[in-house]
């Protein structure tokens, strides 16, 4: 059974779109529907997308998801490939979400999306 979409659970940046309801946890890419992403890489993402154009760093994203005493980067690193895998046309390419060396990550709208 399909629940009605909440229109305001929807974000939209470019062409990565997130429905935050508890319920469905979608993303759409382009207008396609990803794989499910795991409850920590959508909240990964929706870090990401909260921050769209702005660079992350791993302490950043490692202390939203899983708090501020956590420390373990290495996770983030993994999270971030699997949802490559899940969003990008080439995940061995990525267009969306890139890494910025030293320093963390970061969702990238392109221009006149």
């Amino acid at each position: 059974m399909d629940t009605p979409q909440n229109p305001s659970s929807i974000i939209k940046v470019g062409p990565v779109s997130i429905d935050t309801d508890p319920m469905r946890r979608e993303v759409s890419v382009a207008g396609k529907r990803t794989p499910r992403l795991t409850p920590t890489e959508f909240k990964t993402l929706h870090f990401l997308v909260m921050n769209a154009n702005e660079v992350c760093t791993t302490d950043q994203i490692t202390s939203h998801v899983f708090g501020p005493n956590f420390d373990e980067g290495t996770l983030v690193k993994a999270h971030i490939r699997h949802i490559r895998y899940k969003i990008e046309p080439d995940p061995n390419e990525p267009i969306y979400l890139l890494t910025v060396p030293g320093v963390g990550y970061k969702l990238v709208v392109p221009d006149g999306d």
